[in-house]
């Protein structure tokens, strides 16, 4: 029971910093990885590249972490991925493919919001909540980038989050571009608090 007991009184922060910064070590590695190369050799849509992201995880990390597809969240909704700590679903992460897949039902802009939108799903409390249904202070997005750099994406991201006029504040700020992008973005949910995001990009073309 120490190991529970002793689980129960990290910090969600904690676990958390320690998730992004194996993510900032792995992630550049997934694109030549057998599970990439495995996994996408026939499907290349949203939902495939996010298997082989999730399977590609799980393996690196010698059971530190797990990380499963389509995982519940409030009322009917699903995330796309969901990390967890031994039971505990303690980040989850909505993925979407960059440019969006042209398609008579989705919009351009769905990284950002309208339906299907990654951040405004965190915005209104449908994504972002553990298996008790209670939020969490921080989430993930993650894109998989097939054309264009992450330079026209970072502009063309905060210029959807303007479209949907949301606070300056929300928009997204670059921690850094390398291999891998990441940036970080605030919002304000429609009960009052704030999530953090964290986003990741990687090129898969």
């Amino acid at each position: 029971m120490s190991g529970v007991s002793s689980f129960k009184n990290l910090q969600s922060s904690h676990l958390v910093n320690d998730l992004i910064a194996y993510l900032e070590v792995e992630l550049p590695n997934f694109t030549s990885s057998d599970e990439f190369v495995e996994i996408l050799a026939v499907k290349k849509n949203e939902n495939q590249h996010s298997t082989a992201f999730c399977v590609y995880m799980t393996n690196k990390c010698a059971s530190r972490f797990c990380f499963q597809r389509e995982n519940a969240q409030r009322s009917s909704s699903t995330v796309d991925i969901g990390v967890y700590k031994g039971a505990n679903l303690f980040f989850t992460i909505e993925a979407k493919v960059l440019p969006t897949p042209k398609d008579s039902k989705r919009e351009e802009y769905e990284y950002v919001f309208g339906k299907g939108g990654g951040i405004e799903r965190f915005r209104k409390e449908d994504h972002g909540v553990n298996n008790r249904n209670n939020l969490l202070p921080e989430g993930g997005m993650i894109a998989y980038v097939k054309t264009q750099d992450f330079n026209h994406w970072f502009s063309a991201i905060n210029q959807w989050v303007s479209d949907a006029s949301w606070s300056e504040e929300e928009k997204l700020q670059i921690v850094f571009f390398d291999k891998i992008a990441r940036l970080k973005s605030n919002h304000l949910r429609k009960g009052g608090s704030k999530v953090a995001l964290h986003h990741f990009w990687v090129y898969v073309s």
